[in-house]
C-alpha cells in the first residue's frame, strides 16, 4: 500500500487571470528622440498589482535589436517577482490595425528585473503618432 501525499507546486498554479489593467505610456516628441542605439528613455513609475513599473523604450533598438526596430522593455521596480501576461498595444490614431505584440504566456518578473523585446519597426510607428506623442498602452493581467 502506498500514501499519496499532497502535490507541490512549483511556481503560480494555472488559474483565473484578473481582468486586464491597461496603462496608457505617453512618449511626447518622439520623432525627436534619439535613434542611437542603446539609448534608451524610461518612462516615469506606475502602479500595477501593487508593483512599481516603468515602461523603457529604445528608439534607435537596443544592443541585439534588428536594424530600425523600437525596442521596449517592461520593469518591475519593487524588490518582490511576480508573475505577469503582459502586451505592448499602439493604437493606429484613424481606427486601422493597431500595432501589438506580448508575450503568450505568464512569465515571471524578477525583482526589480526587466523583459522586452523587438517591437515594431521605428518607420511603421511613426504613422500611428498623435501630435508627435507615442502612445504604447501596457496591457497586464495576472493570477487572482
Amino acid at each position: 500500500m502506498s500514501t499519496r501525499l499532497e502535490p507541490v507546486e512549483v511556481g503560480a498554479p494555472p488559474g483565473r487571470l484578473s481582468e486586464w489593467v491597461i496603462a496608457p505610456v505617453r512618449f511626447n516628441g518622439f520623432l525627436g528622440l534619439s535613434t542611437t542605439r542603446n539609448e534608451c528613455v524610461i518612462s516615469p513609475e506606475f502602479s500595477c498589482f501593487g508593483h512599481q513599473w516603468r515602461l523603457q523604450i529604445f528608439p534607435g533598438g537596443e544592443e541585439g535589436s534588428e536594424d530600425g526596430y523600437v525596442a521596449m522593455y517592461l520593469q518591475n521596480r519593487t524588490e518582490e517577482a511576480i508573475e505577469v501576461k503582459s502586451n505592448f498595444i499602439v493604437k493606429h490614431p484613424n481606427g486601422g490595425e493597431d500595432v501589438s505584440d506580448g508575450w503568450v504566456n505568464i512569465v515571471k518578473f524578477s525583482p526589480k528585473g526587466a523583459l522586452g523585446y523587438d517591437f515594431a519597426r521605428r518607420s511603421k510607428l511613426i504613422d500611428y503618432l498623435v501630435d508627435g506623442t507615442l502612445i504604447v498602452e501596457v496591457h497586464m493581467r495576472t493570477n487572482k
